[in-house]
């Protein structure tokens, strides 16, 4: 028996470092015309299967012929990432933001994980920022290859390749929900180590030319393997001479890790970056009074109902008058956050979201049917009984089309101590998604104040909810689709729009918080 075990865990160990050298091989050859033919109706096919909304902002017959002429256009053998490049513009056309496409990546084999550990791109470790066509370096989480970079610093080049190009070509790869304009030069500047990623030849080491003040220099980053430590060392005991830790000491250690793993927990904190997904404090502009200050950086990670629970009472005891949301560079996250946010921000009942619509009954499971794990495929077919039973609650059909039913499609009722005072929300181009749905609520019930720069996301809603990834056969580019049509009760003409704000403040490349700075000298002149 253990005998047929060991033999089996030999054949799919081969089996998967075989697929891995088929997989590599695949995605750097040149593909034939006909199957990248193939790959784009496959594309267009699952698109027209699965969005909700294809042509909520492009007619199918602009559609149709975007997808023509790019097929007329390739004539010789392409590889995946010139052809991601040829494909990307034209998906970009259905203008959904949460649309994505993604060039495939080499894999590595457990025995090149072995020898050197799992490898990350060059560019993780940075984050930058930019306006117009220039890009510096915002803040370095790295310290091997990218130590010495700091805050500030403006890239000129990569490989030769002038960033102001780079940037032109990278703002076709991806659209923005509607006609916006605010997203895109935003996300091709939060994105760019991704989208260099996905348009360039896998290397180890890239060059970049770099401007300090007056100085210009060359400085290499490369790729980081991170090889696990095969050997741990356990039960290490106190070293002779040194003060033993008594059994007391011992449990208080404990219990404050215990008390700084949970906080961190609350507060989405991320070990990479060190900061956490949300954080509030108090902003004491004079004598007259305070403002609270809530940041949130996402709407992911973290037990998020604690956070508001404290932080709301937090501004209920202090009877705060003031109450500062950022979504500045917020891209969005769970639809249950924002609707526990929004109910401490009204005091009157209210519908969060329409119900969605799909374009097939099962649309929302397809991710699960078509997963690459076996597992999920089986619990699919294990539990088909209860999914149907599932089905009959959470789908219907209105005009021919089903509607996928959220709890927030019902009447939701306002927190006992939601707040009352004034709300002002800091928002931008990196607003998006549910940061634009809470903000569109907001908006609609003239509860807030705004500041800053349009949303990414729309004011009429997105496509989102529940996402499928499709993988083409032939050049293995990737796509992220969204399968829900998500709107509030909430519409405004002209449709394809963000949320704009009551007050623009023009980006500047400064460390001057110029939204922040506008609140706290309205509330000291208005007090």
């Amino acid at each position: 028996m253990i005998r047929n075990l060991c033999l089996f865990a030999l054949i799919v160990s081969l089996s998967n470092c075989g697929s891995v050298e088929k997989y590599n091989k695949q995605i750097s050859n040149l593909h034939s015309v006909e199957e990248i033919h193939e790959d784009i109706d496959y594309a267009y096919h699952k698109l027209q299967k699965l969005h909700p909304d294809l042509y909520w902002y492009t007619s199918k017959d602009s559609l149709d012929k975007k997808i023509s002429d790019l097929k007329e256009n390739i004539k010789k053998p392409i590889s995946s990432i010139e052809f991601y490049k040829q494909l990307a513009p034209v998906v970009s056309n259905v203008k959904q933001g949460h649309l994505s496409i993604y060039t495939p990546q080499r894999r590595q084999t457990k025995a090149e994980i072995k020898e050197k550990g799992k490898r990350s791109y060059p560019f993780k470790p940075l984050a930058f920022k930019g306006i117009d066509d220039r890009l510096y370096i915002k803040e370095n989480y790295g310290k091997d290859s990218t130590g010495s970079l700091v805050a500030d610093v403006e890239v000129l080049s990569i490989e030769n390749e002038k960033v102001s190009d780079l940037l032109t070509n990278f703002k076709k790869l991806q659209a923005s929900d509607g006609y916006n304009t605010t997203y895109i030069p935003e996300y091709v500047v939060a994105r760019f180590g991704a989208l260099y990623t996905y348009t360039h030849k896998q290397k180890d080491s890239i060059l970049l030319k770099l401007k300090k003040e007056d100085s210009i220099y060359s400085y290499y980053i490369s790729a980081n393997y991170n090889k696990k430590n095969e050997s741990p060392i356990k039960n290490v005991t106190s070293v002779t001479g040194a003060k033993e830790i008594s059994k007391a000491d011992k449990k208080e250690e404990k219990a404050k890790r215990k008390k700084i793993i949970k906080e961190q927990y609350k507060h989405g904190y991320n070990k990479y970056t060190k900061k956490n997904n949300r954080d509030f404090s108090f902003i004491t502009p004079n004598e007259s009074g305070s403002i609270a200050y809530m940041k949130i950086r996402s709407f992911t990670k973290g037990v998020y109902k604690d956070f508001y629970k404290e932080s709301f009472t937090k501004i209920d005891s202090s009877q705060c008058k003031h109450l500062v949301i950022d979504l500045r560079g917020n891209y969005g996250g769970r639809l249950a956050e924002i609707d526990e946010l929004y109910s401490y921000l009204t005091d009157k009942e209210y519908i969060f979201l329409e119900e969605s619509k799909m374009t097939k009954r099962l649309s929302f499971l397809y991710p699960y049917f078509h997963s690459r794990s076996w597992l999920k495929k089986s619990a699919v077919v294990a539990f088909s009984p209860l999914i149907a039973t599932y089905q009959l609650f959470k789908v219907k059909r209105s005009k021919g089309d089903p509607y996928f039913k959220f709890k927030y499609n019902k009447l939701r009722k306002p927190k006992p101590n939601s707040y009352k005072g004034k709300i002002y929300v800091l928002i931008n181009g990196e607003s998006f998604s549910a940061s634009s749905i809470l903000s569109t609520h907001l908006k609609a019930t003239k509860r807030a104040t705004f500041i800053g720069q349009e949303t990414g996301g729309a004011y009429n809603g997105t496509v989102a909810g529940f996402f499928t990834g499709i993988e083409l056969p032939n050049s293995k580019i990737k796509m992220r689709v969204g399968l829900l049509k998500i709107n509030t009760p909430h519409t405004m003409e002209p449709d394809g729009y963000g949320i704009k704000p009551d007050v623009i403040i023009t980006k500047e490349l400064s460390d001057k918080d110029q939204e922040l700075d506008w609140v706290i000298n309205h509330v000291k002149k208005s007090s």
